[in-house]
């Protein structure tokens, strides 16, 4: 059985963006815009930086080029 209070820190990091991660895909689902690409960009970042740590350079190539197609919408948002 795992106890979940022993974890690290980054068990806790990579279970939070895949929470956002999930959650970005819902608000999409229910084309909730443009709450759907913070969500999207921020979970997909976090998944950019956990690859850095893992030293996943497939993974890192993935999250980097899907952060940077959700970055001109998010850009949009804000101005």
């Amino acid at each position: 059985m795992i106890n979940w209070f022993k974890q690290p820190w980054t068990f806790w990091f990579e279970w939070s963006i895949t929470a956002i991660l999930i959650v970005g895909a819902i608000l999409t689902s229910f084309n909730i815009y443009p709450l759907n690409i913070w969500f999207l960009f921020v979970s997909n970042l976090g998944w950019a930086v956990q690859a850095i740590m893992w030293k996943k350079y497939s993974l890192l190539t993935v999250q980097t080029v899907i952060t940077i197609i959700y970055l001109p919408p998010v850009i949009k948002s804000i101005l």
